[in-house]
């Protein structure tokens, strides 16, 4: 069974795709409630690798400072995930930041048998890079119009 976080962990190691990280794990947020704080700071963890890879290393250290504030509050559901939080700890403070994700021996057995079966990715290295500048915005522009208009209306 492949759950939000394998998803991640496979994205994130066997691709390298962060951009699609940050995606998956925030779906699975969003949808329980904002709560799961494990998914948060992986979320920003992807995050910091993005703005890394792109060059923009001041972004990734504030998204690792903010992520290290953080930490403390996201360590049970961390570890119910597979993460080693205090391997995880150590790899917020190298640069640059690891390849790998942090996981406990469990976890990690399971995604190196997990590996093999994922299929590779068909983006170029550019596209993975500046992934954001090629997704369709359409409905996040739609919901943030509709938002805006329903907010517009409550004020009448």
């Amino acid at each position: 069974m492949s759950t939000p976080f394998i998803q991640y962990t496979l994205l994130f190691e066997c691709h390298a795709d962060y951009f699609e990280c940050h995606e998956v794990l925030e779906e699975a947020w969003q949808d329980g409630g904002r709560k799961d704080l494990g998914y948060a700071a992986l979320i920003q963890y992807a995050v910091a690798h993005y703005h890394a890879r792109r060059g923009n290393t001041p972004g990734a250290k504030k998204s690792i400072a903010a992520l290290q504030q953080k930490l403390t509050l996201a360590v049970t559901d961390l570890e119910a995930l597979g993460i080693d939080n205090a391997m995880f700890a150590r790899d917020l403070e190298r640069w640059p930041l690891p390849e790998t994700l942090p996981l406990d021996g469990p976890t990690r057995q399971r995604i190196e048998r997990l590996k093999p079966t994922f299929e590779p990715t068909v983006l170029t290295f550019d596209e993975l890079v500046h992934k954001h500048m090629y997704r369709d915005r359409t409905p996040v522009v739609t919901e943030r119009l509709r938002a805006l208009e329903a907010r517009k209306k409550a004020r009448r």
